[in-house]
């Protein structure tokens, strides 16, 4: 499958804009694999978490895929880290029920969802801080 400069594949733009029936499409029909990973490290998993603001995807990846939800790319990032820095609250909530993610992770950098939740919420942006503290997280 052909890829962009980043290294990213058509599973990828899917995955990120929440077209759950074209990922669906890919990997069954034309075999693409949701775990390869783009020059960043990125696996379609990273991407669902980024941009797509329903649960679905995720829960199509782990369920049906069998994609770790602890998968890192190159900074360390773990799907729950990028939808926490991305303040995606519908997929931090899903991740974090499925009890497979780690809330206290930390990247390359030392940093963990959490902290990166904390960051974007005094930023102003979407606060996902009180999904992290229903999950007995925070």
């Amino acid at each position: 499958m052909d890829t962009d400069s980043l290294g990213d594949t058509v599973l990828y733009r899917a995955a990120h804009y929440g077209s759950l029936d074209v990922m669906k499409y890919l990997i069954n029909h034309h075999h693409c694999d949701p775990m390869a990973t783009n020059n960043e490290g990125e696996t379609v998993f990273q991407h669902a978490a980024k941009g797509s603001p329903s649960p679905d995807v995720i829960i199509y990846l782990i369920n049906e895929c069998n994609c770790d939800p602890m998968t890192v790319d190159k900074k360390g990032w773990t799907p729950l880290h990028t939808a926490s820095y991305y303040g995606r609250s519908a997929v931090v909530e899903c991740l974090l029920s499925t009890g497979k993610c780690d809330p206290l992770a930390k990247d390359n950098e030392g940093r963990t969802p959490l902290e990166l939740a904390k960051n974007r919420q005094q930023r102003g942006g979407t606060n996902t801080l009180p999904i992290f503290k229903n999950q007995s997280c925070g």
